[in-house]
């Protein structure tokens, strides 16, 4: 049974799973260190809630702060570059290997090692906080990341995706590539990126993971004297376009591809601030995609049978103000496929799900929650994106594991017609000779 956390340190645990998550607050910003004794490799993230969403937010006595879609990936692009060099190669040279990644809500910087765990998390620290911009490394950015923005246009799965998010929603940030545009990287420049990193790379908008063979003392340690001296910083209020209710038009993008590239979608009402409601709507929407479309389903071996498709995904992503589906495929058919994902719905409303194949799909995602543990990446970045709606990982499996098939059929009701999108992307030279049938 999960324990709560108390006061500013705490531990969370699961007696069944034999894991837990110790758990210090210091200047505002919340660590959280997993033991894993035995485990060679040791993993560490520092989370920063600011992400490509983050277009606009409030400043005390300044107003309102607009800013150029992109400047969350630029920023998170940057924050390697230092005055006393390039903080790659200084954590190659602890034995450490740094990545990093921007996303619609969170910007991750990371490593893992086996050695050196203090050095490099001092460094990782220092990576996150000590900003340094110039004219001319923000220009060459430019460059780099305008490069990289066409190809992104050119890739048919990444066009496809965001043809997808620009036809679902109509105002909200969700819809603009995460990169940006490169109109919009233009408009970027050091003292943006100063503001940016002064409002959102606070100690009370971070937090920290730390996974492996570890003492949480020596972790907490070292995050109490990396930020010495750091003002905790107050909230950022964000600003963001009220979204209305319906969706826009289906998609069609002609790229060279060998077989047509098919994306149905639904934009679901979301949950607000209830984190609670935000996470059972998530699981019961996961085993109900998983049970219309998976490769245990009726559909996938009819659709497989017929030659309509070779293989099919199924995907939703929850946030507390905006929520959405997708179901994807490659088809010679897409058209085809289009309608018959529509169909499989319409029918399922109509019959129910059957009680066993619920408990085997249930079955099947507890399996998957439990070996979690074993992936230091995925359980942090999990883990800590919880605790920002009030929940944490352990509470997630309890919610897992109570979920009924009611709750399942309750979600079907978002998946209506007239709240989806599709969008396929196919080779122009193709497309006369293969359409629906």
């Amino acid at each position: 049974m999960a324990e709560g956390l108390a006061g500013s340190f705490g531990v969370l645990r699961d007696e069944s799973l034999k894991e837990e998550i110790h758990r210090s607050k210091t200047r505002g910003m919340n660590v959280f260190v997993m033991p894993k004794p035995g485990f060679r490799r040791k993993y560490a993230e520092i989370s920063i809630r600011y992400g490509s969403n983050d277009n606009a937010f409030h400043v005390p006595g300044k107003g309102l702060i607009e800013l150029p879609p992109g400047i969350a990936h630029f920023l998170e692009h940057k924050m390697f570059e230092k005055s006393w060099g390039e903080a790659f190669g200084a954590f190659a040279r602890l034995g450490a290997s740094a990545n990093a990644y921007t996303a619609n809500n969170y910007t991750a910087y990371l490593f893992w090692t086996l050695n050196n765990l203090r050095d490099a998390l001092e460094l990782l620290f220092r990576v996150a906080l000590e900003p340094y911009f110039t004219e001319e490394s923000v220009a060459k950015e430019q460059d780099i990341i305008g490069q990289e923005i066409r190809m992104y246009n050119d890739n048919p799965g990444s066009r496809l995706e965001r043809e997808v998010l620009q036809a679902l929603y109509l105002e909200h940030p969700v819809r603009i590539d995460i990169a940006g545009t490169e109109e919009s990287i233009r408009r970027i420049d050091k003292d943006l990126l100063y503001t940016c990193h002064g409002a959102f790379y606070r100690p009370s908008n971070m937090a920290l993971f730390v996974g492996g063979d570890v003492r949480p003392e020596e972790v907490f340690e070292i995050a109490e004297r990396s930020l010495e001296g750091y003002d905790p910083g107050e909230p950022v209020i964000r600003a963001r376009p009220s979204e209305p209710p319906e969706v826009g038009r289906d998609a069609v993008v002609y790229l060279p591809v060998p077989v047509p590239l098919v994306e149905v979608a639904w934009k679901h009402e979301p949950s607000g601030e209830d984190g609670s409601l935000l996470i059972r709507r998530e699981i019961a929407s996961n085993i109900l995609l998983d049970l219309l479309f998976g490769k245990s389903s009726a559909f996938f071996t009819k659709a497989y049978e017929e030659g309509l498709i070779d293989e099919v995904s199924a995907s939703h992503d929850s946030w507390p103000d905006y929520c959405f589906s997708v179901v994807a495929a490659q088809s010679m058919f897409p058209e085809k496929f289009i309608e018959s994902v529509h169909e499989e719905l319409e029918r399922v409303a109509k019959t129910g799900l059957r009680e066993d194949d619920f408990s085997r799909a249930t079955k099947a995602a507890v399996g998957r929650y439990v070996t979690l543990f074993d992936a230091f990446d995925t359980a942090g970045g999990m883990h800590m994106h919880l605790f920002d709606i009030g929940l944490d990982i352990f509470r997630y499996g309890l919610s897992l594991k109570a979920v009924t098939l009611d709750d399942v059929h309750e979600r079907l009701g978002a998946f209506r017609r007239e709240r989806s999108v599709s969008a396929i992307v196919r080779d122009n030279q193709r497309s006369s000779a293969h359409g629906s049938r």
